[in-house]
């Protein structure tokens, strides 16, 4: 059965005519400078500056990965990651360079997960399901008195649903408490805590608003700074 890369390549093959196929000469490698995970592909750019995306797996920045079979695109816009990328190579094998070969073929997993036996995601909380923190804050809370909140210490309890490591420097982790509306249900955190997706956790740390990493990074709100402790039943 062919991978979704490959389908997606005879696809775009097929109606773009911008797309290019590289010749197969043999896998090229490149180091990682920063990795996106958007479920079933990752993004990877290399230090060379080239972007790179293959059927997910677990990358983590510093890691020297080997690809080939690749197609360029231009000016394509990746839809689960909301943005555009100017040229970027849809290759039909991607691995950790001197690792195996099969590390390539397996179910997405967060950039350098702890925990590789987990997913890189998990089923969201049904609203009611975790316990609000006392004298914390909900997600929707948070959404709706963020300028009020902003660069203030606050806390809530919460399920860890996503967990991207060594990222810019930072450990990601993506909150859920089954509040919001679907455009704020979910907050981001930065850490250097290690959690594993499925966690129930009670989060702190400073809230910042509007932040813009630039390429593409944009968080209406952002917790910074933050520390776990387990969560309550």
């Amino acid at each position: 059965m062919k991978s979704l890369i490959s389908i997606l390549m005879i696809c775009a093959v097929l109606i773009f005519p911008s797309a290019v196929l590289a010749a197969e000469t043999g896998p090229e490698t490149g180091t990682v400078a920063e990795t996106m995970d958007s479920g079933s592909y990752v993004y990877i750019r290399l230090e060379d500056g080239v972007w790179i995306a293959a059927n997910s797996f677990a990358v983590s920045e510093g890691d020297k990965v080997q690809y080939s079979g690749a197609m360029e695109m231009n000016d394509f816009h990746s839809k689960s990651l909301d943005r555009t990328f100017d040229s970027i190579l849809f290759v039909s094998d991607a691995s950790i360079a001197g690792g195996s070969e099969g590390a390539a073929k397996k179910k997405v997993m967060p950039p350098g997960n702890a925990h590789p036996s987990k997913p890189d995601t998990v089923q969201a909380p049904a609203p009611g399901e975790i316990k609000p923190l006392p004298e914390g804050k909900t997600i929707a809370e948070i959404y709706a008195e963020a300028d009020d909140l902003k660069n203030k210490v606050v806390s809530l309890n919460a399920k860890v649903v996503k967990f991207n490591r060594r990222i810019m420097g930072k450990n990601w982790v993506t909150l859920k408490d089954g509040t919001g509306t679907e455009s704020g249900n979910k907050l981001v955190a930065t850490s250097q805590e290690v959690l594993t997706p499925g966690d129930l956790v009670v989060v702190k740390g400073t809230l910042a608003t509007d932040v813009d990493l630039g390429r593409g990074y944009f968080y209406k709100v952002l917790l910074e700074e933050a520390t776990f402790s387990p969560g309550l039943e």
